[in-house]
């Protein structure tokens, strides 16, 4: 046994191997030592204390699926060996192999999956410039492949969001990840491109996204080696043709999860009215490549529009879509012949929900709606099909018997009439031999070992006929076995095993049928997620006042009112305050001035978000929107992320900016916040500064800036900037307390409340009392700390109300000795005679 087991190790060295044995599923040495703590299962051994101690543990078959499912989910392989003979007719040793291996990405098992969310498989082919990319989600079908630059892979993965990534021996990611990664040798990546059909030597765009399609299709296809009928083509990625989206954008924005991690308290979340796991998944989709195509955006914003105008329609839609379920994923699990009959009754009575969902959407006009339910196909062939198969209330297991519906073939149907007739006869038997024999307890009982007996009490045994034979004793009991009662036996045993045989046969027989509808299924559940997620978007925007952007012809974001979605639903204690947003070509840039928590920050979201939204094919949360297409967001907010990779604060600032000055064009959205806060406040104002200027001098690589800052200074820039425009955040300041009025004014601010801040906070009253002595001090630079002048403004800064002077030490000293001249007792020879001085001073 064991030298079976390491023959078939070595095929999955890098996989933990489930063994079959009997009911179990058992795992060996070190598979078991890393396994029994991730499954909190006990570490046992067999032939322990011995030279030959094989280390072990175990789970029962029955509920291997959600332990794999939580290896897998762990970033872990695993390899299922199972019996592939029969015990009872093995000569030896039972024949086994690896049926399937099951990696991180290439789930198929419902309970290691999110039924809202894809399952990525990401492939990647290295080359000199640009890599070949593809993601293959099994588990649907979903297949897509292009190319990018290794610099741009980090964000193809921060949308696609991967479980595992294939790549060549030698190659690793170009970025740092937690996502599993898989290697298999160049040879390996060689026979797949070539099984293909693509040229051996090609750096050209087609060839390099088709050389990681066939590698992804490849490594697919190792671990379910029955095939991928349900995997197509795969449909092109075109970033360029689609909002880009960085990981630092979906974190700040927080589309998928909030910035505590928690899914449930996302954009994506806030959206999800969808009624199917499909329309789910085409959601997260639409957030994560939002369009660009104008006359797209139109198509998508009338569709929403008229379910919006149509309430009744939209509802009943969506009571049709209620029944559907997950089509796709159901399919594929058909299509790769891990179904169980009640897999596919549930996906064949979905099926036979779509005429319905036809029905309710035929009131519809909207070109974009038009096209998906006139390009739905006809399926009820496949339903059909399912049904004259598949018994009415099936086991969830084929082998339980049972599957099959009567009628569907007449072999089995005589088979079990067999079967019934048999029961009969055994009561009949039971009955004969009880009158028979006198003993009023007999009965007929069955055991797996010894087949059926007829069992009487030990006080019986001596009034047994003599023609019964012994089968077996027991403690109590006898039992015996008569001619008769063996022949009916071998009758009711070789029909049970033969309908088995015969369903099994028949139901993997539908399996391969329902296969070959690949095409058309697929077709169905893009049009059912299309239907879902727009009907999802219109029920939004009716719930929470949304409106319909408008497209502008010029570049601008021109938005009335606007609303951040997810602080408007998650803070209810106090109502949200609106905000208007002006950007066009004559006012790019807006330097926001305000305290914290005046609302900086949730403007500067608001308006991406809103943005995204439009642009995704969603109404906005504001009174009025219109905007010209946004080709990437660029967001400079927090850097929590980072600071695990050992990259300090300041630094990813830095990085981060340097790829918006890199990066940005004329149609692109900046939020900058707090840009410089991470290293001293001369060095900080002077780079934020620097940078404002640069991104105002390169309208053509810069597009609009929202820039949230504390460096009141910044304001001044407006001065000399004609497309700077200056706004804060309106504070009042009653009875020595503040307010924060959350409303965006123009102007800027003349202090930072940071004292204030402070108190809100609960700090104490004889700190925050004792800042603001230290706060007066430094505004007249007269602070003495145990006896120690601090010369604030020599230096460069005050720490006052967070001002500094934008001067040289030169001029820093020029202004004190002007400050300090008495005017009024001063000749004019020798006023001449200090502004001589003084300007000697700055020349030298």
């Amino acid at each position: 046994m064991l030298r079976q087991y390491f023959e078939m190790k070595s095929r999955v060295p890098d996989a933990i191997l489930f063994y079959r044995m009997g009911d179990f599923y058992e795992m060996f040495f070190d598979d078991a030592r890393e396994a029994a703590p991730l499954l909190g299962i006990a570490l046992t051994a067999r032939n322990r204390d011995s030279d030959i101690e094989a280390p072990m543990c175990g789970v029962p078959w029955q509920s291997a699926d959600a332990h794999i499912a939580r290896l897998v989910a762990a970033g872990r392989k695993v390899a299922i060996c199972d019996q592939v003979e029969d015990p009872r007719v093995a000569k030896g040793l039972v024949r086994r192999d690896i049926t399937r291996v099951v990696t991180p990405g290439t789930v198929l098992d419902p309970n290691a999956l999110l039924p809202g969310a894809a399952c990525f498989l990401a492939a990647l082919s290295p080359a000199p410039a640009d890599w070949g990319l593809a993601f293959l989600d099994l588990s649907t079908g979903r297949f897509h492949a292009g190319r990018l630059a290794p610099g741009r892979l980090r964000e193809a993965f921060a949308l696609f969001r991967p479980r595992e990534a294939l790549l060549p021996d030698g190659f690793e990611l170009p970025f740092a990840s937690d996502v599993a990664v898989s290697h298999r040798p160049v040879a390996w990546f060689e026979g797949a491109r070539d099984g293909a059909g693509l040229p051996v030597t090609s750096d050209d765009p087609a060839a390099l996204a088709a050389s990681a399609a066939a590698a992804a299709r490849a490594y697919a296809e190792e671990m379910r080696p029955r095939g991928l009928p349900h995997v197509l083509l795969p449909e092109p990625l075109k970033f360029d043709e689609r909002m880009r989206l960085d990981a630092s954008a979906i974190a700040t924005l927080e589309l998928f999860e909030s910035s505590e991690g928690d899914s449930r308290a996302s954009l994506c979340s806030l959206l999800d009215r969808t009624r199917t796991p499909m329309g789910a998944r085409a959601l997260k989709d639409a957030i994560s490549r939002p369009s660009l195509d104008p006359v797209e955006l139109e198509d998508r914003w009338d569709a929403v529009g008229e379910l919006f105008a149509n309430p009744d329609v939209r509802g009943s839609i969506q009571a049709a879509l209620d029944g559907i379920g997950d089509l796709e994923r159901s399919f594929g699990r058909i299509a790769v012949a891990t179904a169980g009959p009640r897999d596919v009754a549930a996906w064949a009575a979905g099926l036979r929900r779509i005429p319905a969902l036809c029905a309710a959407a035929e009131p519809l006009v909207s070109s974009r709606l038009r096209r998906v339910i006139d390009g739905l196909p006809d399926v009820s062939d496949l339903a059909a099909r399912a049904e004259q198969t598949i018994a009415p209330d099936p086991p969830v297991l084929v082998s339980a018997g049972g599957a099959i519906r009567s009628g569907a073939d007449a072999e089995l149907d005589s088979l079990r009439e067999l079967r019934r007739g048999a029961q009969g006869t055994l009561l009949e038997i039971e009955a004969e031999e009880r009158r028979r024999s006198g003993i009023a307890t007999l009965k007929i009982r069955y055991n797996r070992v010894f087949g059926y007996s007829l069992e009487v009490g030990a006080a019986h045994r001596d009034r047994v006929p003599a023609d019964w034979i012994r089968r077996q004793s027991l403690a109590n009991a006898e039992r015996f076995v008569t001619p008769a009662l063996k022949e009916l036996e071998e009758k009711i045993l070789g029909a049970e095993e033969r309908i088995g045989g015969i369903e099994a046969r028949l139901f993997a027989d539908l399996l391969t049928d329902l296969a070959s509808g690949a095409g058309r299924m697929a077709r169905a559940a893009t049009a059912i997620a299309a239907i879902d997620l727009l009907a999802a978007l219109a029920e939004v925007a009716e719930t929470g006042r949304w409106v319909r952007p408008r497209l502008s012809r010029t570049p601008r974001i021109s938005i009335s009112s606007g609303r951040h979605p997810l602080v408007e639903r998650h803070r209810r204690e106090e109502p949200f305050v609106p905000n208007d947003c002006e950007l066009s070509p004559e006012r790019r840039i807006v330097v926001l001035t305000g305290p914290n928590m005046g609302g900086k920050s949730t403007y500067l979201r608001q308006v991406a978000t809103i943005v995204l939204l439009a642009q995704m094919g969603s109404f906005v949360p504001a009174e009025k929107a219109e905007l010209s297409p946004i080709d990437r967001i660029f967001t400079r907010v927090g850097a929590a992320d980072h600071l695990l990779r050992g990259e300090s604060t300041f630094m990813v600032e830095m990085l981060e900016a340097a790829a918006i000055v890199r990066d940005a064009t004329a149609a692109s959205l900046i939020l900058l916040d707090e840009v410089g806060r991470g290293t001293s406040t001369f060095d900080g104002l002077s780079i934020a500064w620097a940078l404002v200027e640069h991104l105002h001098d390169a309208p053509g690589k810069s597009g609009f800036v929202l820039f949230a800052t504390h460096y009141h200074e910044l304001t001044e820039i407006a001065l000399v900037k004609p497309a700077v425009a200056n706004a804060t955040m309106a504070v009042k300041e009653i009875g020595g307390r503040v307010v924060f009025l959350k409303k965006v004014v123009p102007g800027a601010a003349d202090r930072s409340y940071g004292i204030q801040v402070a108190e809100l906070a609960g700090l104490p009253l004889d700190v925050t009392e004792r800042a603001r002595e230290v706060l007066s001090n430094l505004e007249k630079q007269e602070l003495d700390v145990q006896g120690a002048p601090v010369l604030a403004r020599r230096a460069g800064e005050s720490a006052g109300a967070g001002q500094l002077l934008l001067f040289s030490g030169a001029e820093e000293l020029v202004l004190d000795k002007l400050r300090e001249a008495d005017l009024d007792r001063l000749t004019p020879i020798a006023a001449l005679a200090l502004l001589a001085t003084l300007q000697d001073r700055l020349k030298g």
